[in-house]
């Protein structure tokens, strides 16, 4: 029996939960939305992602942070757990690169070794 899941997350910003998945080279949709699951069921999203299985994986904003709203026993061409791992990496990655950037870094080097990203950076002067 498929039925909707809700996963907390740490994402707090909206712009930079569109960059990693633009990162991710996956395309959303936002606004006021429902996120499609099995049996024509719907949760409400702010923003989704159309999966090619013709399910939604949703994000709605609780007040404070972005939960995901899925089907995921009926998504079955996107692994649950590396989606979860690559967004908030990717999410991470990008608030990391503005943070410091606005702190007057320049990222120098970048090297992605087993999945870990290392960024080099120098400071302007």
């Amino acid at each position: 029996m498929s039925h909707f899941t809700k996963l907390r997350t740490k994402i707090t910003d909206k712009i930079f939960l569109k960059k990693a998945i633009s990162d991710m080279e996956l395309e959303y949709e936002e606004g006021k939305l429902k996120a499609r699951g099995w049996l024509w069921k719907r949760e409400k999203a702010d923003l989704i992602i159309p999966t090619k299985s013709g399910y939604d994986i949703g994000f709605r904003f609780n007040g404070e942070t972005y939960d995901i709203v899925a089907d995921w026993d009926s998504i079955k061409d996107v692994d649950q757990e590396t989606f979860v791992n690559t967004l908030s990496q990717r999410y991470a990655y990008n608030v990391v690169k503005e943070t410091l950037a606005q702190q007057g870094f320049l990222l120098t080097e970048e090297q992605v070794k087993s999945g870990n990203i290392n960024l080099t950076l120098s400071r302007e002067q």
